[in-house]
């Protein structure tokens, strides 16, 4: 009887450990995602104020600047560019 409780015990162990590792991946996914999100919405604005006549556009949004010009839109984090798109 102890025997059959204590292999319960370890499998309901292992359940619990596999579905913490899937939460936490799960979070990590979604804030990626919503990054991602916040990026091509910046470049986007900043791609559409290009195309409605301005020369220069700089918008910020949460840690990340767009710079958006003629030449193209680059959206950085800091001075690492996360996004760069050119006509």
């Amino acid at each position: 009887m102890a025997a059959n409780q204590l292999l319960a015990l370890g499998i309901i162990s292992v359940a619990l450990a596999f579905l913490a590792v899937n939460v936490q991946a799960l979070k990590t996914q979604r804030y990626q995602m919503e990054q991602a999100v916040i990026v091509n919405r910046l470049a986007k604005e900043a791609s559409q104020e290009i195309r409605d006549g301005q020369n220069q556009v700089i918008l910020t949004r949460a840690d990340y600047t767009a710079l958006g010009t003629k030449a193209g839109v680059q959206v950085k984090q800091g001075a690492k560019v996360i996004l760069e798109v050119r006509p």
